[in-house]
């Protein structure tokens, strides 16, 4: 393993154009050794190619199929890097220095397993506002560096070492809160994350024929039941689920998509024998720490109002 090496795993569906804006930003970074990997996810529409062509030099791990935002797993599995980059195909680098600042940001908290990135808009001018799920005020903490219990999925860094110690994202999840699921099991083995603004990328946040509208509302609400069955105690999980299974009832009702919902309740349940099987849940401790990282959240009537303002889903 080489400890200078820093690996960047970028996971990619299609969106050819996309990923070579991604590329392009990795290549840019003036911090070397860098080995850039592309997991294509069974796009089947000639990217490993297009890569190979283009970007002489990166690496490409083809997939039989898709398998979902998982497939970040394959990625830390072929790096060789002690610190593993994870982009999405559709987040990109905000400056040259990005990989520098991760780099010294972990040197400087050799505590920290995984480091969060500021996610901004398209243009790099504003808070990209549907990615910030940490427990506090993006109004208020967006600038601040501090511990969270949230990992953004496709805009993260991980030491390599403690990604596979936990497993990594737990694969029949598909897509949808496998980040909430990897921190919990992260910090049940004393982990730590930390949001750091220094950080910044920019995410174009597409919308197109790849990805289908009804996607949250089916495995959000699926995989907050497996999540739940998989991480909590049993004291713990009935008020977590309530809270987000009603969550996604008014969301699903707000947009018209009540079936998709219903279906993640169905399937939910049906899944519950294989994933009670993987069931570990966390210790008080942990509870303790997730109580505490969670103290500046904002009350219900202001999420409320940012999911008026806002919609997250």
């Amino acid at each position: 393993m080489n400890q200078d090496l820093v690996s960047v795993a970028i996971l990619s569906y299609k969106r050819e154009g996309a990923l070579a804006n991604t590329l392009a930003s990795v290549q840019m970074q003036s911090y070397k050794p860098c080995e850039i990997i592309v997991v294509d996810n069974g796009s089947e529409d000639g990217i490993e190619d297009f890569v190979h062509r283009s970007f002489p030099g990166v690496r490409v791990v083809p997939l039989p199929k898709n398998i979902g935002t998982v497939a970040r797993n394959r990625g830390v599995e072929q790096a060789s890097g002690s610190i593993v980059v994870m982009l999405d195909n559709d987040v990109s680098f905000d400056s040259a220095f990005e990989l520098q600042r991760i780099v010294n940001a972990f040197s400087r908290q050799p505590e920290a397993d995984c480091i969060v990135f500021k996610v901004m808009n398209a243009t790099g001018e504003t808070l990209h506002v549907r990615d910030w799920c940490h427990p506090r005020s993006y109004l208020r903490f967006q600038d601040a560096e501090f511990e969270t219990p949230y990992i953004t999925e496709g805009a993260c860094a991980f030491r390599r070492e403690a990604f596979l110690r936990i497993d990594g994202y737990y694969e029949p999840l598909f897509i949808g809160h496998e980040g909430w699921d990897l921190a919990l099991r992260l910090l049940d083995q004393g982990g730590r994350i930390v949001y750091n603004p220094a950080v910044r990328v920019r995410h174009a946040a597409l919308r197109d024929s790849t990805r289908s509208n009804l996607r949250p509302y089916y495995y959000y609400t699926r995989n907050y039941i497996w999540i739940a069955a998989r991480n909590y105690p049993l004291g713990s999980a009935v008020p977590f689920l309530l809270k987000y299974m009603g969550m996604m009832a008014y969301f699903s009702v707000r947009v018209g998509h009540l079936a998709a919902f219903g279906r993640g309740i169905r399937d939910g349940l049906a899944g519950l024998p294989t994933v009670w099987r993987t069931r570990k849940p966390f210790s008080k401790a942990t509870g303790r720490t997730l109580r505490n990282l969670s103290r500046e959240r904002p009350g219900l009537i202001a999420a409320w109002r940012r999911h008026r303002e806002r919609p997250q889903i």
